[in-house]
């Protein structure tokens, strides 16, 4: 079984609405999860600092 942060490793999210609220805590569970995660949202300065990688 892989380890969790790793379950998606080879999958791609689309996460609309990832600006806030329950669109950025699912982009930031799949990203957690190892999936490669592409956010969209109505307010690109609330997007960008989403969009860094952990750590």
């Amino acid at each position: 079984m892989a380890a969790p942060e790793d379950r998606l490793g080879a999958r791609v999210a689309l996460v609309t609405g990832s600006s806030r609220g329950i669109g950025a805590a699912v982009a930031a569970r799949f990203a957690r999860a190892g999936a490669q995660v592409v956010v969209h949202g109505r307010d690109a300065d609330a997007v960008w600092p989403r969009t860094r990688p952990p750590g």
